[in-house]
């Protein structure tokens, strides 16, 4: 016996019940004993909202008081839930939910920058992105990206992956990115982060004149602009020097610093006025993004002096150049004049110069030229002084390419057809280079046609349909049947010429039907329809149809004037399932629908989301919960076992074993097995098939993985946000603004005073803590939301509650004349849309960290919330460090000592309160 054997030799009692995790039940049909598990639950819905008064004590030191009596409406509320279940009937299938985390830190940027959390990182560095979901069945991932401005076209490089991963990022990769995922159920969920990328390229400057430069040179009294311009994002900022002198707005009378308006932030312009002696110099200008990202300063320099001209130049080539394919060409362009030298470069009209291309200076060569090279080439000489020259020829290379040919009456795409006595018209079309050398010769079957009164052989207007012949045929005769050929060919030769064939004959179309193959899936005992339609055909009389099991002839007739033909089938059996083949006929050939009729069962599909799956976690074995629904359960016969297979990953021999199922299966209805006895920490592929008594059905295979959770059943858990992951605490993104992780040695030198902590809890400069930053832009009563692991408790037994206590506690800072409000709050699996108070402090305690200490009692699986509010000003700044869970309740000297004035959140049972609770303790576990 294999080591996981013990759990499939299991009974199946519970394996077909609602997820045993607290979130959904499926009631049984007996009716007696539900009015305990109606209050059960109402009762666990009243407790995890905290409308239930618990004392801090011990579980098992007393029920749970409640203030008002109600068991009549107890038995109502069974009633509704009753009502209710029967209703809903969606089981666990649940739409998706989404959202992005990303790994690495955000570089630090200027507070009045972003308006938005925005994603920055340097170019060149890595990009990861993850997008985590749930939902059932397992949703498909997309990721999309927009471009970084509205002026550039969208962009859809999509990536089916959890995690995008772009390394060496460029800048053209910023923008927003979308994580989207469907699975069938409700709208798609989608969500969205702006990934900025920053950047420095090397400056460049130019050099101008303000009266021209028609004479090349710049002379004595001239007024010179020297224009900097760098690309970059943050928008650079531009410094100017003269030799080692600093070029300052009014330092000197005769040099004027400036940003044209046209180009704010991008570029800035040196002007010499009235050319002195002294201005002959060498000028340098550093562009700086002030060290974001780390992005270093950059600096480019150029020499003034009274030589200084602009560049010209001159080809030593015809235009244009006609030359045939597989020939090599030169082009050479020189300098004629330009201070410093000019550097020459060769530019191609449209894309890139073709990769065969050999440069040496001004002269470029193209071995053996092809029609993809022909096109306009330009020499461009450039020094920064004036305008670059630019000097261009055209290459054209002889071809002759793309021939096509279309017949009127189109016999092809048209209910007409070729007809004795009617005129044909045959066009023949090819491009060519040049398009005046180009010739046409037609023929019959091989041999020369020349034009005459029933056949006319003309070319078309250029300016109309450039490089097209046309051959019409009066009259068309039997005799006219045959092979016609369009010959193409270039004068002078050295082209091959390009033959076009077309068959004149009468023609015919086989019918065209739908569907050419459709796969039912039926029970037995049950009834089917079969259907083929006619979608074209010609001729379009004598249409036969023969409907065939196999090789066995079921039905035969002929068309009148419908459409389609049906085969039903009024009871499934075994001989009745098969391949079912509909042929229409015509004297052109036969169309054919396919049919597969079959019993198998639809694929299950694995559930993904389970809380906490490794629910038995020994030294050396894990045990796992596997869980899953059926697709279309009703479309076959009952299922009535499921063929598990399991082999540990890279082996290949399978384990089996049935496992057997009482009862109809419910659309959504969630069935589990525990695997047990999986070697850790081993991964192991999981093969599962429906069995009916028609058969196996679809099989589907997933991979499990052992992965401790965060506290698989929790004793105690501490976080002081040292390490890189914080605790795997993130980012609500409901909320506002983020928490930040600071550390008093790390923080802004214009960070704002008068706020916030000047050390961690323990006093350390060097320390970490998570705090919120209320300078601009943010606004009073935004939100910022910190949101903990889901923590897991350990069961008194695999499908009951537990009522263990834990000590929760945590340190915070709350310094500043503009304290707003921090919020703790309880939020239990399951109910995600109610969060429970816990605790709450507001106003100005000084600069000193408070410690606070609070009970929880909760009854599954958890997850703790910390809530900043911003308050009325920028001195607003909120601190945590040092959180803690313990098991066991808090000492008493803690929770009497340590705990603010406003600290522990109760709330009054409202009796108005009553039916909504009812309906959301009944409808929370459907999403």
């Amino acid at each position: 016996m294999s080591v996981w054997s013990a759990g499939l030799l299991r009974s199946a009692r519970g394996r077909r019940r609602g997820r045993t995790d607290g979130r959904r039940f499926l009631l049984r049909r007996a009716v007696p004993g539900h009015l305990g598990l109606a209050r059960a639950r109402v009762e666990r819905a009243w407790l995890a909202a905290g409308l239930l008064k618990v004392p801090l004590r011990p579980p098992w030191a007393g029920y749970v008081h409640v203030h008002v009596k109600m068991d009549l409406l107890y038995g109502l509320v069974w009633l509704l839930t009753v009502l209710l279940e029967g209703i809903s009937g969606q089981g666990v299938y649940a739409p998706p939910t989404v959202r992005i985390v990303h790994s690495g830190l955000a570089c630090n940027i200027e507070e009045e920058r972003y308006s938005e959390r925005v994603y920055t990182i340097r170019e060149g560095e890595t990009l990861e992105l993850t997008c985590l979901v749930t939902g059932h069945p397992r949703p498909q991932i997309r990721w999309t990206k927009t471009a970084g401005s509205a002026s550039d076209r969208f962009q859809d490089s999509s990536v089916f992956n959890e995690t995008l991963r772009i390394t060496n990022i460029q800048r053209h990769q910023g923008g927003r990115y979308y994580c989207k995922a469907e699975n069938g159920l409700g709208s798609p969920a989608i969500k969205s982060i702006r990934v900025d990328v920053y950047y420095l390229d090397d400056p460049v400057v130019t050099v101008h004149q303000s009266i021209g430069e028609a004479k090349e040179q710049f002379y004595y009294e001239r007024t010179v602009f020297l224009r900097c311009v760098a690309n970059s994002n943050p928008p650079v900022r531009y410094s100017w020097r003269r030799g080692q002198e600093v070029l300052l707005q009014g330092s000197d009378k005769g040099v004027e610093i400036y940003e044209p308006f046209f180009t704010q932030g991008e570029t800035k312009i040196l002007k010499l006025k009235n050319l002195r002696p002294q201005d002959y110099a060498n000028y340098s200008c550093i562009a700086s993004v002030r060290n974001v990202c780390n992005i270093p300063d950059k600096m480019v320099s150029f020499r003034l002096s009274n030589k200084t001209a602009s560049p010209s130049i001159k080809l030593l080539v015809d235009d244009p150049i006609v030359v045939n394919p597989g020939e090599a060409i030169t082009l050479v362009c020189v300098t004629t004049g330009g201070e410093p030298a000019p550097s020459l470069t060769w530019v191609r009209s449209f894309g890139t110069l073709p990769e065969k291309t050999v440069l040496n200076g001004g002269t470029l060569t193209i071995p053996a030229i092809t029609s993809d090279d022909a096109g306009t080439y330009s020499c461009i000489a450039n020094n920064n002084v004036g305008n670059p020259a630019k000097k261009s020829t055209n290459i054209i290379v002889r071809a002759l390419k793309k021939g096509r040919f279309w017949i009127t009456p189109d016999p092809y795409h048209k209910d007409d057809n070729i007809q004795i006595g009617r005129e044909v018209k045959i066009s023949c079309q090819v491009e060519a280079v040049p398009s005046e050398e180009l010739t046409f010769s037609w023929f019959k079957n091989g041999r020369p046609l020349r034009s005459s009164e029933r056949m006319v052989i003309t070319q078309t207007d250029p300016d109309v349909s450039p490089g097209t012949t046309n051959l019409d045929i009066i009259d068309l005769k039997f005799t006219d049947f045959g092979t016609y050929t369009c010959v193409a060919s270039l004068k002078g030769g050295g082209i091959s010429d390009i033959s076009i064939d077309v068959n004149i004959s009468s023609s015919t179309d086989p019918p065209a039907v739908e569907p050419a193959f459709l796969e039912i899936r039926q029970g037995q005992d049950r009834s089917v329809t079969m259907s083929c339609r006619v979608l074209r055909a010609y001729p379009i009389r004598v249409l036969t149809y023969e409907w065939r099991l196999g090789n066995k002839l079921l039905r035969t007739g002929q068309f009148d004037s419908q459409e389609y033909t049906e085969y039903p089938v009024k009871s499934l059996s075994n001989e009745n399932y098969g391949v079912y083949n509909c042929s229409i006929i015509n004297e052109a050939g036969a169309g054919r629908c396919s049919f597969l009729v079959t019993g198998k069962a639809y694929a299950p599909e694995f559930y993904y989301d389970t809380y906490n799956p490794v629910w038995q976690n020994r030294h050396r074995v894990y045990s796992y919960s596997l869980q899953w629904t059926q697709m279309n359960p009703d479309a076959v016969d009952r299922i009535v076992a499921y063929r598990l297979g399991i082999r540990q990953a890279g082996q290949q021999r399978w384990w089996e074993q049935e496992i057997k199922i009482n009862g109809n299966i419910q659309k959504g209805e969630l069935i589990t097995y525990n695997l047990t006895e999986l070697i850790k920490p081993e991964a192991y592929e999981v093969r599962l098939t429906p069995l009916t008594k028609f058969g196996e059905g679809d099989s589907t295979i997933r991979v499990i993985k052992y992965s401790a959770p965060v506290n698989p059943h929790l004793r105690e858990f501490h976080c002081g946000f040292e390490d890189g992951n914080i605790c795997l605490f993130t980012q609500d993104d409901t909320d506002n603004f983020d928490w930040t992780k600071q550390s008093t040695a790390t923080r802004n030198t214009k960070y704002t005073p008068n706020t916030g902590p000047n050390a961690d809890r323990s006093g350390s400069k060097e320390g970490f803590y998570m705090y919120i930053e209320t300078s601009r832009p943010r606004l009073e009563g935004e939100k910022a939301r910190l949101l903990s692991p889901v923590f897991s408790i350990a069961p008194k037994n695999p499908y009951g509650p537990t009522n263990t206590a834990y000590c929760f506690s945590f340190f915070y800072h709350m310094y500043g004349q503009h304290i707003g409000v921090l919020n703790v709050y309880l939020r239990l699996k399951g109910q995600t849309t109610i969060e429970n108070p816990l605790w709450s402090s507001s106003g100005n305690k000084g600069q000193r960290w408070n410690e606070a200490h609070v009970n929880i009692y909760p009854i599954t699986s958890f997850q703790l919330i910390f809530e900043g509010i911003r308050g009325p000003g920028i001195e607003g700044d909120i601190a945590i460090d040092d959180v803690s869970i313990a098991e066991g309740e808090c000492a008493k000297q803690d929770l009497a000592t340590k705990n603010s004035v406003d600290g522990a959140v109760g709330i009054l049972v409202h009796i108005w309160l009553f039916p909504v609770i009812v309906l959301i303790s009944i409808l929370s576990p459907r999403r």
